[in-house]
């Protein structure tokens, strides 16, 4: 009997949205109707924003409120306080002319009308998901982070993987590329390229992994500089010099290309020297060969070594 009242509350509360768009578990009106208290009411409420992502919680005056939003209303507000919005318009325009075919004649392509001989993007943040496969894999990434459940990857970098009860719970972009964070069976945090991701694979009998076992996983992809970053490795310290061409974009006030890059000290002839923090040698090696010959590993001398190495492997192929 239970079990129907609430299945029966839980469908009047979402035929409620419809109506008046924002519910408060203190609203006499409403507990009085449904003949349970404003605790019950929010316990339903909040299963009815697990399963829907466009209701959500809001805080007013130390009390919650649940609100169903539009997309409408999602634009609407980000042209309110975005200045910069016309570019962002573009970007996504550039890459998929018909992503907001809807919106032609709207407020949003008007604002972008105005900037539309300004800006040139020559990558796109979705530049790897353009395909209907690549969506529906990126979509099932998605879903499986947002329900904290279990996938079976195909992978192909190199030589073929299956990654089997996999983890996934975070997608991230850096260094113009998708990666969708791991953890799998034997507790790695592992980076997988969407691009290299062949097929992904949910199970019928589908469960769900406990999030409160991720979150020194969470914290740690909060300091990782690229997909090399490992995790559990202790971090080394390294000391780099950038020669008088370059130094300048080596500066105290200019863009860290590295986040754990730090200023150090100028030196008479013009060169910087800095540091840098790194878990393996190609977390950093690729950044210092980018830049040859005007960057110089000054120390450890592990590192040094490591370098001079792949140079003189480099030269034996020329």
């Amino acid at each position: 009997m239970a079990i129907n009242k609430k299945t029966t509350a839980l469908f009047k509360l979402m035929e409620l949205f419809l109506t008046q768009k924002e519910i408060s578990p203190y609203d006499k009106t409403i507990t009085d109707e449904f003949g349970c208290d404003k605790k019950t009411i929010e316990r339903y409420l909040k299963e009815i924003e697990s399963l829907y992502s466009h209701i959500i919680t809001i805080k007013r005056s130390r009390k919650n409120v649940w609100k169903l939003i539009t997309v409408s209303e999602i634009f609407e507000e980000f042209i309110k306080n975005s200045e910069e919005i016309s570019q962002l318009f573009l970007m996504a325009q550039e890459f998929d002319p018909h992503i907001f075919k809807e919106l032609e004649k709207g407020t949003l392509s008007k604002i972008a009308k105005n900037d539309e001989n300004v800006f040139l993007f020559k990558n796109s943040i979705m530049e790897e998901i353009q395909s209907q496969e690549a969506k529906a894999r990126f979509k099932s990434i998605k879903e499986a982070i947002r329900n904290h459940e279990y996938r079976d990857i195909e992978y192909a970098d190199g030589e073929p993987k299956m990654f089997v009860d996999a983890k996934p719970i975070k997608l991230v972009f850096m260094d113009n590329n998708w990666y969708v964070v791991i953890v799998n069976e034997e507790k790695r945090l592992i980076f997988l390229r969407m691009s290299f991701i062949k097929e992904i694979k949910k199970r019928a009998s589908q469960h769900q992994f406990q999030t409160k076992e991720l979150k020194p996983y969470i914290e740690f992809l909060s300091t990782v500089q690229n997909s090399m970053t490992l995790y559990g490795q202790k971090r080394q310290k390294a000391t780099i010099k950038a020669l008088p061409p370059i130094a300048k974009y080596f500066e105290a006030d200019m863009k860290k290309f590295l986040t754990s890059q730090t200023f150090v000290k100028k030196e008479e002839d013009g060169s910087i020297l800095f540091t840098v923090e790194y878990t393996q040698e190609l977390e950093v090696l690729p950044f210092v060969q980018k830049w040859l010959p005007h960057l110089v590993v000054v120390e450890p001398q592990e590192l040094r070594d490591a370098f001079k190495k792949k140079l003189q492997e480099a030269l034996k192929i020329l």
